[in-house]
């Protein structure tokens, strides 16, 4: 989605260029197949952590770089400019969130998948120097099989010996600590209960102050047009979209005021209620948003993001704590 945002708005400040020629039009959609080639072709022919987190990220951009064009695609006179693209590729990522979520709530990950994930981390100790991280987190894959064996203490005896390279404390270091730090803090502020009680407010404020704009810019549009003897949208002055949009947000404020209600009574029932409301405002709530107005439906998206991660941390927490 990244991508996809990125592009646009490059190609708006630049005038929509054409790369090709007076005969030629090379697509951007084609750079996106080639994006995703060269992340196969990495997955493929190289080993480690790192060579993995490069073909994922260069494939998330040739996906986000070849969906971009949809548009051209869906309509007769191929046109990019189709105002429900940007909302049917925000569908199309919501969908495939679905389809990992779905896989990871069907099964559990079974004892050859945390060996060979630990199998994974250890490699970084042949190919690159071993991160405390990778080898904590190897670790933890193997403390989670329940049954051990010969094959799982060796394996973590030979972890635990594994030569261990602190990452250099360079700007991106330095700029990535500041930022967890500052995410931590937030977090410590958010698990109180006037922390909860603000990102509850704040968040049910963005969401409702974010479409109310949107729904008084077009209903003035739709008063100026009936005056001057245009036709306004359906019912009333405004669009049928508009009206969508209202009620898709409606949803997830009734659960953040049921959140707000129960904080007092029971914390995780609050907690729960304000999750299912961030999840509808993502997958549901967003894809009028986008439809309407995408500058202000991302920066809806980013707050609901980062209110997703805080509610998450927080039930984790409370969850380890009851147990």
């Amino acid at each position: 989605m990244s991508a996809v945002l990125a592009i646009r708005f490059i190609l708006r400040i630049t005038g929509y260029p054409s790369l090709g020629g007076a005969r030629f039009h090379i697509a951007h959609m084609l750079w996106g197949g080639l994006l995703m080639a060269v992340a196969l072709l990495l997955s493929l022919s190289f080993l480690g952590n790192r060579t993995r987190l490069s073909a994922a990220l260069i494939g998330g951009i040739g996906f986000g770089t070849f969906i971009d064009e949809i548009g051209k695609f869906i309509t007769r006179d191929n046109d990019y400019f189709y105002q429900p693209s940007i909302a049917l590729i925000y569908i199309t990522f919501v969908l495939i969130y679905f389809a990992f979520r779905d896989l990871q709530m069907r099964r559990g990950i079974s004892r050859e998948e945390y060996l060979v994930n630990a199998i994974n981390d250890l490699e970084e100790a042949v190919i690159n120097d071993l991160q405390p991280e990778e080898r904590d987190r190897a670790l933890r894959y193997l403390g989670a099989i329940a049954e051990k064996d010969e094959l799982t203490s060796g394996l973590a005896a030979v972890i635990e010996r594994a030569s261990v390279q602190p990452h250099p404390h360079g700007l991106s270091r330095r700029i990535r600590r500041y930022v967890v730090a500052g995410y931590e803090a937030v977090l410590a502020r958010s698990n109180r209960f006037g922390g909860l009680i603000t990102l509850f407010v704040l968040q049910l404020a963005i969401n409702a102050g974010t479409v109310a704009l949107i729904v008084v810019r077009d209903l003035s549009a739709g008063i100026v047009a009936e005056v001057s003897g245009r036709r306004g949208g359906i019912l009333g002055f405004l669009p049928i979209s508009d009206w969508f949009l209202l009620g898709a947000t409606l949803i997830p404020s009734i659960f953040v005021v049921i959140a707000v209600i129960a904080l007092r009574r029971s914390r995780m029932t609050a907690l729960h209620s304000f999750h299912r409301a961030v999840l509808l405002s993502i997958c549901f709530t967003e894809v009028f948003a986008f439809y309407r107005n995408q500058a202000a439906a991302l920066l809806v998206l980013a707050f609901n993001l980062f209110s997703l991660a805080c509610v998450n941390v927080v039930i984790t927490r409370e969850t380890r704590a009851s147990c």
